[in-house]
């Protein structure tokens, strides 16, 4: 399985939760993960042609090409950051990460997927550290391998909607917190379970699309979600 990404952090703590997923469900040989992310911009390859009042694909579809060849038959999965205005960037449309979703999903057989590989997209929402701050608790009195304190042992959970938090709140709770530096080491330490029990809709559909691409391959019948 191929992973495409967008984020300096995401690219180096995308394969550690990914693997841990696969872990879980006892997969990580029925589906090998390949751990060299490609980044892949959701807003630079997703663009709104403005004159002609339409989207372009045309990149995205490069993207799911290179990593549709790269996956050798298997599987693809695009997780991006769901904290858009405005989807495609630029055309006044308010985001909606299922609609989106589709959207990517669909384009993306122009590439073959579904057809010669089995493609899933996910939007983390807000962002890829909402699924972080969800599962803050198993991250309390932990310390980073240069001596930092991750989060206080006395730390409160999140208050409020749980998708409604993401970087700032690691940035205001973690000493020092930098994603590109930091996200891995906290994927790492990181227990799913809290998450879970925070019943993410983004990370729920996350699980199911793994759950999709891993019956995919059992089946060897190749499927491109959401539809």
């Amino acid at each position: 399985m191929v992973l495409l990404g967008e984020g300096h952090g995401e690219v180096s703590a995308l394969p550690i939760l990914v693997q841990k997923l696969l872990k879980e469900k006892e997969a990580t040989r029925r589906l090998p993960l390949d751990k060299n992310v490609i980044r892949f911009g959701a807003s630079r390859v997703f663009r709104w042609r403005r004159a002609e009042r339409r989207p372009d694909f045309s990149e995205w579809v490069n993207g799911v090409t290179l990593a549709g060849r790269r996956s050798d038959g298997g599987a693809v999965l695009a997780i991006y950051d769901g904290d858009f205005k405005s989807f495609p960037p630029g055309s006044g449309i308010s985001f909606c990460p299922a609609t989106a979703a589709k959207e990517f999903a669909s384009a993306a057989t122009q590439a073959g997927a579904g057809i010669t590989f089995s493609l899933s997209v996910v939007f983390a929402c807000v962002e890829y550290e909402t699924w972080l701050v969800a599962g803050a608790e198993s991250l309390r009195g932990r310390r980073f391998k240069d001596g930092r304190l991750v989060l206080a042992a006395t730390a409160k959970p999140a208050s409020g909607q749980p998708e409604s938090h993401g970087k700032r709140w690691l940035e205001d709770h973690c000493e020092s917190y930098r994603p590109a530096r930091d996200q891995a080491a906290l994927t790492e330490m990181l227990d799913l379970g809290y998450i879970r029990d925070k019943n993410l809709r983004s990370f729920r559909r996350l699980e199911h699309a793994l759950d999709e691409l891993l019956k995919a391959v059992a089946e060897k019948a190749h499927t491109v979600t959401p539809a």
